[in-house]
């Protein structure tokens, strides 16, 4: 008995990291790609333009004094984005992942094969997501704008011998344009401003 526990006691050592990352891995391109697939479906229905979230203002010569961003319209569209994505993660199962046996040692014949291991993956808490703004040079007197939204979701793996979490984080391009000329030093971000 005391052998047995040993044997097991080493195999769970040696082996647990592995299942943590293989489960992690999964778990993180599972829940990504339910994230990526409801936002795009959804920004597919709307068909959410730059100038729905962006106002470039300019002076009488043209130049560019001001953008503008239409803080309620992001903030309605950020709300109706992380709905979709909580309902996304309710509706498709992405609770069970399995490991095969195989994967888990260092030989490449043995990859993929063998017996599977089953691990659960929950998620818990809230979707949180926050739109970031880059700006990029696009090639002379050019500036690029991506407005992407960044959404984080915590996930529990419940795993043999205990449980790990982890959180899956990805960013999508909401909208994007390319500003011809000189970008202002000044970005303003007002309430209600379109």
């Amino acid at each position: 008995i005391l052998l047995a526990a040993a044997v097991i006691g080493f195999l769970e050592a040696r082996l647990r990291p592995m299942v943590v990352t293989a489960a992690q891995a999964q778990a993180q391109n599972a829940v990504a790609g339910v994230i990526e697939h409801a936002i795009w479906e959804q920004l597919g229905e709307e068909a959410v333009t730059y100038s729905d979230l962006v106002t470039i203002q300019r002076d009488s010569a043209g130049t560019i004094t001001a953008l503008t961003t239409n803080t309620a319209a992001m903030n309605q569209l950020r709300a109706e984005l992380i709905g979709v994505v909580l309902e996304a993660l309710d509706g498709v199962d992405v609770s069970q992942i399995q490991i095969p046996l195989g994967s888990l040692v260092d030989l490449d014949l043995l990859w993929g094969l063998g017996p599977t291991m089953k691990v659960h993956a929950m998620t818990v808490g809230t979707v949180e997501g926050a739109f970031q703004s880059q700006f990029s040079s696009a090639g002379v007197n050019q500036t690029l704008h991506r407005i992407e939204l960044e959404v984080a979701v915590p996930v529990t793996l419940i795993l043999p011998g205990g449980q790990t979490e982890l959180t899956v984080e990805t960013g999508l391009r909401v909208a994007e344009t390319v500003i011809v000329g000189a970008v202002p030093d000044t970005y303003l971000t007002l309430n209600g401003a379109a």
